[in-house]
């Protein structure tokens, strides 16, 4: 009975010592862990590996999105992988929503790391999860793919609000002002020059003697006529009556 029990004890023992390094199973999460954008937005999600302490080599990474919601626009490693370009290990397939990434980990990753960042943009309204594809692993050094469970992150993209638009504000017709008068400028008068005072004074007093003070050309003319007519028969009644004289002599 003692040998039975014995045997059984060190096959549980052996069990549990054989069954150590599969608990120690690599994890990956995703962050955030939820998401909510509106459409027309980009988001980025990163992609976490945790080994738990076992050194893993090769990490692939296979995303499963709803293709009518989102699209993948980019994917970016984290430091120090090696990314694997080979057909069937690098592919974003906008079409039927699926990503898959593959690189490797020189010297081996043994605790969490960033394996990438992706970035999605959000086509229109809805929800949906994003979620680790059945095509993941992780492959510690005996090419063991130690990948434990499937993640997944829910997302809700509303709807853009769009600011109304403002209407336009017309511009105020603007009235040309009437066109304003100038101003009348003061007549400076000019001082007359001491030639042109002389000659004036010359004129106004021939002229009043024509007009002989009347002020009318005519009646000083007439009057003028009858002055001279009167003087040169004066003057030729004193030239008869000398002769007369010098006759009687």
């Amino acid at each position: 009975m003692k040998k039975i029990l014995l045997t059984i004890t060190l096959a549980v023992l052996g069990a549990m010592f054989l069954a150590t390094p599969a608990l120690a199973a690599t994890n990956v999460s995703f962050s955030p862990v939820s998401i909510k954008v509106a459409s027309g937005q980009n988001f980025n999600m990163a992609i976490v590996i945790n080994p738990q302490g076992v050194n893993n080599y090769t990490a692939k990474v296979e995303l499963n999105y709803p293709a009518d919601i989102l699209q993948v626009k980019s994917f970016s490693f984290g430091s120090n992988w090696m990314a694997l370009s080979q057909s069937g290990y690098d592919l974003i397939d906008n079409t039927n929503g699926v990503l898959i990434k593959t690189a490797g980990y020189p010297g081996g990753l043994s605790s969490s790391a960033t394996f990438g960042t992706v970035s999605f943009y959000a086509k229109k309204a809805g929800s949906g999860t994003i979620k680790l594809g059945s095509g993941a692993l992780a492959l510690d050094a005996n090419n063991q793919n130690v990948l434990s469970g499937t993640p997944e992150v829910a997302f809700t993209v509303t709807v853009a609000v769009i600011a109304p638009k403002q209407p336009a504000v017309p511009t105020p017709a603007v009235t040309p002002a009437a066109p304003v008068a100038p101003a009348p400028q003061p007549v400076t008068e000019q001082p007359v020059a001491p030639v042109e005072a002389a000659q004036t004074s010359l004129v106004a007093a021939i002229g009043g003697i024509l007009t002989l003070g009347t002020g009318n050309v005519w009646v000083g003319t007439l009057v003028t006529i009858v002055i001279l007519a009167i003087v040169v028969y004066v003057i030729y009644a004193l030239i008869q009556r000398k002769r007369k004289n010098f006759g009687k002599l």
